[in-house]
């Protein structure tokens, strides 16, 4: 099947290049790649992602392998198709295409999301499940925030998601989890779970002590509604409460995506940093002001990782063996979270040195190491094969 010098192939379906790492997900699916490359595999992405080829291409000089499909808009038979079959994204035909000339050699498949499962390799091939949540129970979750026409199309964008979610996970090898929670629910549904929790980079560690006393910071990428919708409850129901009890503190936005509607007193938008480490660094606490959404948060670790205070909703903060009192603050309400942050702000931090613990379990080595070693399995059996 390979000859003795060649680089045995590993397919990624993935809804977005994964570089810059401005997301989350974008981050997780980086630490997933360079995991499978330690492994042995060769990566090749394959995306209908067209928004940069510049990132690409950084992605190409690695030594891995992308390819970008570009995808009409499907018309209105697809789109019939598509709902006819119970799922929430339309099948890509030139991706299914692509796909079908790319895994003939490959010795794993692995699908970023639920959505990218939808096409399926020949006999033979190991197929990996990566969840970045339970997309159901995201989409669920944020359906109980909407209301009409939103909450309509938000819950029947989360009954095509469970289908969509039975069909996959017991179908594939190995279904990646980023927290126990998760994990049981792909054990319920058949599927093999193996725990892959999200990470964080080591730079967080090197953080110097905490900046400004009056500065909160809030960072993500606002084109992820839970974030946007979240930030904007904070502002309107809390944040005049912090400015009340602290009226020198200000709060910092720091992320892609669109801010309007995010403009008030003693607010900074920062857009898109260069640097995010050395942002976090200004500030005394961060803020985590999370009602809706799955899985697991990365600004969260990698706040604590900083030694930052960390004040969040406890949905925020879920999956990670985080404790009220001992890593942070934790509230249910934005008047709850107005009162935890201005405490925190112009004092030292008492909750530094346990949440810089909590984060060491995290480091993205450790964090993927389940994952880590079902790519070795792959890679044994592959070279078995020649």
């Amino acid at each position: 099947m390979w000859a003795l010098r060649d680089p045995i192939p590993a397919v990624v379906i993935s809804p977005l290049v994964p570089e810059p790492p401005v997301t989350g997900g974008q981050k997780r699916t980086l630490r997933l790649l360079e995991a499978m490359e330690r492994a042995g595999l060769h990566p090749r992405i394959l995306t209908a992602d067209t928004t940069s080829e510049e990132a690409a291409q950084r992605l190409r000089n690695r030594g891995w392998t992308v390819d970008v499909v570009p995808e009409a808009e499907p018309g209105l038979i697809d789109r019939v198709r598509q709902h006819a079959q119970r799922r929430p994204s339309p099948l890509l035909h030139g991706v299914a295409f692509r796909f079908g000339e790319l895994v003939k050699d490959a010795a794993l498949v692995q699908y970023e999301h639920t959505q990218s499962a939808y096409y399926r390799p020949p006999p033979g091939v190991a197929t990996v499940l990566s969840l970045h949540n339970v997309d159901s129970a995201a989409a669920g979750s944020a359906a109980e925030h909407l209301r009409g026409i939103a909450w309509l199309r938000e819950a029947n964008r989360a009954a095509e998601l469970r289908t969509v979610e039975h069909r996959t996970i017991p179908r594939a090898d190995r279904v990646l989890a980023v927290s126990e929670e998760d994990a049981a629910i792909v054990r319920r549904l058949g599927g093999r779970a193996v725990l892959a929790p999200n990470g964080v980079d080591d730079e967080f560690f090197s953080v110097a002590a905490p900046g400004d006393e009056d500065r909160a910071l809030f960072f993500g990428h606002f084109g992820y509604e839970a974030n946007r919708r979240g930030v904007a409850r904070f502002l309107a129901e809390g944040w005049p409460e912090v400015r009340r009890l602290r009226p020198n503190a200000r709060l910092a936005l720091a992320g892609a995506g669109p801010t309007a509607g995010l403009e008030a007193d003693g607010v900074d938008i920062l857009g898109l940093v260069p640097d995010l480490p050395a942002v976090v660094a200004t500030a005394r606490a961060v803020i985590v002001p999370i009602w809706e959404g799955g899985g697991t948060r990365l600004k969260v670790l990698e706040a604590l990782a900083a030694g930052r205070t960390v004040v969040s909703t406890p949905l925020g903060a879920s999956g990670i063996g985080f404790v009220h009192e001992r890593h942070g603050l934790l509230a249910e309400t934005p008047e709850g979270l107005a009162t935890a942050l201005a405490g925190v702000l112009g004092q030292p931090s008492t909750y530094g040195r346990d949440g810089r613990k909590l984060a060491e379990h995290f480091r993205w080595k450790e964090a993927l190491s389940g994952a880590a070693s079902f790519y070795a399995e792959v890679m044994a059996r592959a070279r078995f094969a020649r």
